[in-house]
């Protein structure tokens, strides 16, 4: 069975065991109009990649995008695969190992019409969430995890120089219209992730 699946219409992903963290890395390729995008990728097999390829022939991958400095995966293996740029919140630049192609801002559109929220007070300073308006979805990186199948978690505390100004700055999730999250690691919320949201970030 393929590890390349689709998860939502229009957005496909596939998932890598960590060891470590005992939990699925996710990545995500997301299908526009006229054009896509990879997310946060963690390794392809050969005959995933041969099929991402062909989606690229009708819908040109533009680059891949990174939701923070902690998650560029195989993204440089997908940049000399694809032959794409590598993009990330300008206030996580330096944070990498290598210098990216491209940087955005808080609430740039991308491609595929995609919105950049930049969550304040995360682990990283550039944590993005990549917002689909059109299609109620909100795709995030490390702000927030899905370690329960149904529920969402904020990384443990010692990760924070505050958790509670960090669950302050998720609470822009809430200004967005969205009902499915898609998590970097973990179990994905499909329907009703806004609530979700509200009940990971309570008190």
């Amino acid at each position: 069975m393929s590890a390349f699946h689709e998860i939502v219409p229009g957005i496909h992903t596939w998932s890598e065991f960590s060891e470590e963290k005992q939990i699925e890395f996710n990545g995500y390729f997301v299908r526009g109009k006229k054009e896509s995008v990879v997310i946060d990728p963690p390794g392809l097999e050969e005959e995933d990649l041969a099929v991402l390829r062909r989606f690229a022939d009708s819908f040109p991958i533009k680059g891949v995008l990174l939701t923070n400095m902690h998650h560029d995966r195989a993204s440089q293996n997908f940049k000399k695969a694809l032959d794409v740029p590598i993009f990330i919140n300008a206030r996580d630049e330096l944070g990498l190992d290598f210098k990216p192609d491209n940087i955005f801002y808080h609430r740039d559109r991308l491609f595929c019409g995609i919105e950049a929220v930049n969550f304040e007070d995360q682990k990283s300073p550039g944590e993005t969430g990549f917002y689909l308006p059109h299609e109620k979805i909100m795709i995030v990186g490390d702000a927030l995890i899905g370690k329960v199948p149904g529920k969402l978690s904020l990384l443990p505390p010692d990760k924070y120089a505050d958790i509670a100004a960090a669950k302050r700055g998720l609470r822009v999730l809430m200004d967005y219209d969205f009902n499915t999250l898609l998590v970097g690691d973990g179990t994905c919320i499909l329907s009703h992730a806004k609530h979700a949201v509200e009940e990971s970030l309570r008190d």
